[in-house]
């Protein structure tokens, strides 16, 4: 039975039904998506399962925005389409691989039997074999070793008659050595002395530049000292009275903004007293306006007829009234703007 390999709707397909499986496919899975069919649309012949996993990860380099999840969720989908289409032929094709699985482990088996027993043979052949070697070996080292023997003797008697030689040569050699060395160390002792006291007289000298050079030092340091010193209470000085104008500038400030806010204070206390006055006298004019109009005539006078377009002098006066209470409130806005723009 032959894998049929997915097509381009099938793979299509398998994407969009997880997308939506939710309700609603995001914006990068929206985005993906368009990708990985221009992807699909520019393969050119089957889609094998390795070009559909190529065509993928060539898609995630382009839209680098979806998640990992949703990547990985995505090959899953496609991968189990692939196996859902092809279930019998990969059915069929895993229990043949395990046949010839079986098939193959047998065979090895028994080869593996095969070569133990070749091996064993081999083995016993080269064992025998290796003791006959051994055997010649030991005879042929035990006439080496008699033979090693006696030349070790001989040059050991050799080696005793040059070593007293030797001995005798070096007892010679170390007398004349150790006469030239108490020479050396004689001369190197008189050079010593020399070097010693021409050291002392040269660390004297040092010495004494050395304290010389402390002297001077100290009393360049104290000169220094000193002018540090001047400097830093001329500095401390200089600070204390920039300290001190500051204060004095600070206070006189101060003063100056108390003086103002009084004085915008006293202003605004005037306009709030005039105002008030003006409402006083408003209201004094139009209490006199309707006690006028409540007082009884005296006498009965003759009243002639008013001309057609005349206008009655009751309907004049309250207009009058209320043409002033508007300007006397407009003014008292203006006031009330004006005094806290003082105050600010």
């Amino acid at each position: 039975m032959d894998i049929e390999e997915l097509n381009l709707t099938e793979i299509l397909t398998a994407l969009q039904d997880f997308m939506t499986q939710d309700g609603a496919i995001s914006l990068e899975q929206r985005e993906f998506y368009k990708a990985f069919r221009t992807e699909l649309n520019g393969h050119e012949g089957e889609f094998l399962i390795e070009d559909v996993e190529r065509l993928l990860i060539a898609t995630r380099v382009q839209v680098d925005s979806i998640s990992d999840e949703d990547f990985s969720k995505m090959g899953e989908a496609i991968l189990t389409r692939y196996t859902n289409k092809n279930a019998d032929a990969i059915n069929e094709r895993i229990r043949q691989l395990a046949a010839a699985e079986a098939a193959k482990r047998a065979a090895a088996e028994a080869a593996r039997k095969e070569e133990e027993a070749r091996k064993a043979e081999e083995d016993r052949i080269a064992e025998e074999e290796r003791l006959a070697e051994e055997a010649r070996l030991a005879e042929e080292e035990r006439l080496a070793e008699e033979e090693r023997l006696a030349e070790e003797a001989r040059l050991a008697e050799e080696e005793r008659l040059a070593e007293e030689a030797r001995l005798a040569e070096e007892a010679r050699l170390a007398e004349e050595a150790r006469l030239a060395e108490e020479a050396r160390l004689a001369a190197e002792a008189q050079s010593a002395e020399e070097a010693r006291l021409a050291e002392e007289a040269r660390l004297a000298e040092e010495a004494r530049l050395a304290e010389e050079a402390r002297l001077a030092e100290e009393a360049r340091l104290a000169a220094e000292a000193q002018s540090a010193e001047e400097a830093r209470l001329a500095e401390e000085a200089r600070l204390a009275e920039e300290a001190r104008l500051a204060e004095q500038a600070r206070l006189a400030e101060e003063a100056r903004l108390a003086e103002e806010a009084r004085l915008a204070e006293q202003a605004r206390l005037a306009e709030q007293a005039r105002i008030e006055a003006e409402l006083a006298a408003g209201e004094a004019e139009k209490q006199a306006y309707w006690d006028a109009q409540s007082e009884p005539a005296p006498e009965d006078k003759i009243v002639p007829d008013l001309p057609a377009q005349a206008t009655p002098l009751d309907a004049k006066k309250p207009s009058s009234l209320l043409s002033k209470i508007i300007l006397v409130g407009g003014i008292l806005a203006g006031l009330g703007a004006a005094a806290s723009f003082f105050v600010l």
